[in-house]
């Protein structure tokens, strides 16, 4: 600072005609003005990817979680079906009580194999399997909305 008018000067860490004060010991960047809106431009080009790639990794753990879903009540229904006398209306019934926790879109496929009324009457140490599909919707911002089918398998031994 000059001694006589109290103006500061270039060696306070200021520029000599400004008011604004920087940190001691530091000095205050000054952006030229070609490159003033740059990092808005840039923002404005990444912002996109950004959102889809969020909104996806979002999409894909609910679409996970779902067959995750499937897969349990599947495996469900498929030990029920394991015991003998077990109807097949008895294990569709209870695909249907492990699904109700699962948003799904429409109602779902259940198919037993073998499909006969009791799947392991008289079948004891051959496999019977449960297969459970459904459709489901991915809907992510910027890439659209896309109808799949999940499907969720069980399989136990006869016993």
């Amino acid at each position: 600072m000059h001694r006589l008018t109290g103006r500061r000067n270039r060696r306070d860490g200021v520029a000599a005609g400004t008011h604004r004060a920087a940190a001691p010991g530091r000095t205050l960047a000054r952006v030229p003005m070609r490159e003033r809106g740059a990092s808005a431009v840039e923002f404005a080009l990444v912002a996109p990817l950004l959102i889809l790639l969020v909104f996806g990794i979002v999409e894909f753990g609910i679409t996970y979680n779902r067959v995750q879903g499937l897969h349990a009540a599947a495996r469900e229904g498929a030990r029920l079906a394991s015991l003998p006398q077990t109807t097949s209306g008895q294990i569709t019934s209870r695909v249907n009580e492990a699904l109700d926790g699962i948003p799904l879109d429409g109602a779902p496929t259940i198919t037993i194999t073998p499909n006969t009324g009791q799947p392991c009457n008289l079948r004891s140490g051959q496999t019977v399997k449960v297969t459970v599909q459904a459709t489901s919707n991915l809907d992510i911002p910027l890439w659209g909305n896309k109808g799949i089918t999940l499907t969720g398998k069980g399989e136990f031994r006869c016993e």
